[in-house]
């Protein structure tokens, strides 16, 4: 081999190296050809396989060097369908007992994924300036539904309905990819599989043109070592070079339309219902942490699955528990609750909101005709921590329940009926909040402290674990999720309640979109149906409506433009985008001047 060949196979394996740590969104494509062809993760052999699916998760690289080995963050690789033989070779290659130019008739184990929505798909990333391998950043946990394992194989590209090969149009030949087996072409092992002749053929041509040779021996195999570095190097700098090509610009045009579309005002229900469906997991992504996947696997493994923010809040929001939560969110005196800050009243409200969708599982709340419970509960959740302490540099001084629940004892508390709370009531308030920063054990002690009525301890000891566990699911908010550094706060294990268990991924998302809503507007969240109903649309679609509707009076017209205009706003090019915009629809649909307004 010439030296120059060896620093072209060096050059292209750098280059390609550096061009895998490169990640990009899945685009709206993507996602649909996932959903129509699934992910399949290849796997040593059917016994892994069963393991991986009894489990229902999928571990990242793991050892000293798992960052290196997953090209920047640890991650689970998967073929975006069934992989090319090219693509397989280039990502899964571990020797020669691997490559099907040596071995034509490999069969190979692997685990299908056929996720149901686009929303599945939000935490996955693809390679596309490399190989367009798909990526999942940590622990990749499978519903048990949508995962089964299964053998590929190589074959040439054939039609469906024929079986004839397809001759590939770009490469002016036959081409060759992986399929899923039927049954009846495996060995009795799935090790193997019983190839068609024109197949065997076209391998063995092409065997002989990459220069592999025929044997099993110790030079054979050293030999065919040789050859398969060099052609996957080959195949590195040619697909690294065609992605580039291809990818490079669609990226860049991705990225100019974000910066230059006008982000004009939407219906809060629209930015709600859009911040739940695109969390982004780069700043915080919990299933990075080996504790954290592992233990929410095991939750998935036991039966519970995790709950969709998008149900429980359209749940919680369009019932009487919702009514009641939006007056009492009002009437709540929040004076003695810190405004901001890490225990501000940002953190009440997520924990409120929690607390109550999981009373509402647990149906702690079913028998509350007064409304009582759910007053003291909420009153819970908004008190809990009012007794810090401001220390010198965080407000997370010492412990603070007992000091909460002394403050609590001096307030005039009112139920939402106006009426002032009993003396028991308050009892069984201060004692819930004494106890969520208690171990468990200490819960009946504190009730005979505060002497809860006999009749009343249970009902208060289930209303100290929901605060307890709502409390700890708002944990989120203090991660850290950096290349070098991983913490995730939120332990699963210390979860108490079945509900709780299955609101980890809910309390991510919930922390996510306080921080883009008001409250008061989350409080009001319509379903889908009630939005379609009587939904105020927002006035860029207002507009075109307008137009649509062919309205005589041009000066109304230029007044609805001009509200356009004005409410598009936060980016650099905005105003401009959208004069031109508004302009182009003047003239498409009223053949008007664009000089008849000037903003």
């Amino acid at each position: 081999m010439l030296i120059k060949d060896i620093a072209v196979i060096v050059s292209g394996t750098v280059a390609s190296v550096f061009l895998k740590t490169v990640r990009a969104e899945l685009d709206d494509v993507g996602k649909q050809e996932i959903l129509k062809n699934g992910l399949y993760h290849v796997t040593p052999n059917e016994s892994v396989s069963a393991k991986i699916i009894s489990s229902q998760h999928l571990k990242p690289a793991r050892g000293a060097f798992k960052n290196i080995n997953s090209y920047g963050r640890a991650s689970v690789c998967f073929f975006g369908g069934t992989p090319g033989v090219e693509n397989y070779m280039k990502n899964l290659l571990k020797g020669q007992s691997n490559n099907p130019y040596v071995h034509p008739n490999l069969a190979v184990t692997a685990i299908k994924v056929s996720p149901k929505t686009k929303e599945e798909l939000v935490n996955y990333k693809v390679r596309a300036l490399q190989d367009n391998a798909i990526l999942y950043e940590g622990y990749c946990i499978l519903p048990e539904d949508e995962i089964k394992s299964v053998h590929l194989v190589p074959d040439l590209v054939r039609e469906e309905q024929t079986g004839e090969p397809i001759i590939n149009k770009k490469i002016g030949k036959y081409d060759i990819a992986f399929r899923e087996a039927l049954e009846s072409e495996l060995s009795d092992d799935g090790k193997t599989y019983i190839a068609k002749d024109d197949y065997l053929k076209f391998m063995a041509e092409e065997r002989e043109k990459l220069g592999y040779i025929h044997g099993n021996g110790v030079i054979a195999r050293t030999y065919n070592s040789i050859v398969s570095v060099a052609h996957v190097s080959k195949i590195e700098s040619q697909m690294s070079y065609e992605n580039f090509s291809l990818n490079i610009p669609k990226l860049v045009k991705r990225k100019f339309r974000q910066l230059t579309t006008p982000r004009l005002d939407m219906p809060i229900d629209e930015k709600i219902h859009k911040s739940i469906n695109e969390f982004d997991t780069r700043k915080k992504n919990p299933y990075r942490s080996r504790k954290f996947g592992e233990t929410v696997a095991k939750f998935q493994t036991q039966g519970l699955k995790q709950l969709s923010l998008k149900d429980e809040l359209e749940s919680l929001t369009t019932s009487d528990m919702g009514k009641y939560f939006r007056k009492k969110f009002n009437q709540i005196d929040k004076k003695p609750i810190v405004p901001k800050g890490i225990h501000g009243i940002d953190h009440n409200n997520r924990v409120a909101t929690l607390a109550m969708i999981i009373a509402k599982n647990e149906g702690i709340l079913e028998n509350d005709l007064d409304d009582k419970t759910k007053d003291i509960l909420l009153s819970a959740a908004y008190y809990h921590d009012i007794g810090r302490r401001k220390g010198p540099i965080t407000d997370n001084y010492g412990p603070h329940s007992k000091n909460s629940a002394r403050k609590v004892k001096k307030m005039d508390l009112y139920y939402l009926n106006g009426e002032k709370y009993t003396e028991t009531d308050k009892r069984m308030l201060q004692a819930i909040i004494e106890a969520h920063e208690v171990k468990d054990k200490s819960m009946q002690k504190i009730c005979k402290k505060y002497k809860v009525p006999e009749e009343s301890i249970n009902q208060t000891i289930m209303l100290m674990q929901v605060i307890k566990d709502a409390d700890a699911l708002d944990r989120v908010r203090l991660d850290v999720n950096l290349p070098t550094m991983i913490q995730t706060d939120l332990n699963p294990n210390y979860l108490r309640l079945n509900t709780s268990k299955q609101l980890l991924n809910v309390s991510y998302q919930l922390e996510n979109i306080t921080k883009k809503v008001s409250f008061d507007r989350i409080l009001a969240y319509k379903t889908e149906e009630q939005r379609e109903g009587g939904e105020i649309k927002n006035p860029r679609d207002q507009f075109i409506d307008y137009l649509k509707q062919g309205v005589s009076q041009t000066q109304e017209i230029i007044d609805k433009a001009k509200k356009v205009l004005t409410l598009s706003r936060d980016r650099f090019f905005s105003r401009l985008t959208s004069k031109k915009l508004i302009s182009k629809m003047f003239r498409k649909e009223n053949q008007l001047d664009e000089e008849q307004f000037e903003i």
